[in-house]
């Protein structure tokens, strides 16, 4: 059997094999300290990773596309384009397979802590500001993303 190198997985492949590790992590860690206590101290690591983001760079919004078809690579997002241009980019995700693969491994609960929120960072990192009003992962029908610039030019 040959494993293919970790360049050739796709970004759902790499989270999917991150996940399979953390979830019982975090479930023993919510048996053991309680599930508000862990879920807070998630929260508490996502917005100090982003915090320690300091991005000079200029948001390129004519990538995104091309982001977005990374990040759905092996059929991982079903999603639409709902508006580009040089100062936003806007997209609904219809299907999730991130969401999905959460619901299989038992930590759909705190996916959006684990999975979701990484997006922010994400955005600050390339100088976008991230708006989003509801997940999948967290019940919703569809997930909304609003990039903007973090700061106007």
């Amino acid at each position: 059997m040959c494993i293919r190198d970790r360049t050739e997985l796709t970004n759902f492949e790499r989270v999917k094999i991150q996940m399979e590790y953390v979830v019982p992590l975090i479930k023993d860690l919510q048996a053991l300290l309680g599930a508000d206590e862990i879920n807070n101290a998630l929260k508490r690591r996502t917005r100090a990773r982003e915090d320690s983001i300091a991005s000079d760079k200029q948001p390129d919004f004519g990538r995104m596309a091309e982001g977005a078809k990374m990040f759905a690579e092996g059929g991982a997002l079903d999603y639409d384009i709902i508006a580009s241009g040089d100062e936003h980019f806007d997209m609904d995700v219809k299907r999730c397979q991130y969401a999905e693969m959460m619901d299989e491994l038992g930590g759909r609960e705190f996916g959006h802590l684990l999975v979701c929120n990484r997006d922010f960072a994400a955005a600050k990192r390339i100088g976008m500001t991230l708006t989003r009003t509801q997940t999948k992962m967290q019940g919703a029908d569809y997930c909304d993303f609003r990039y903007r610039p973090a700061r106007k030019r």
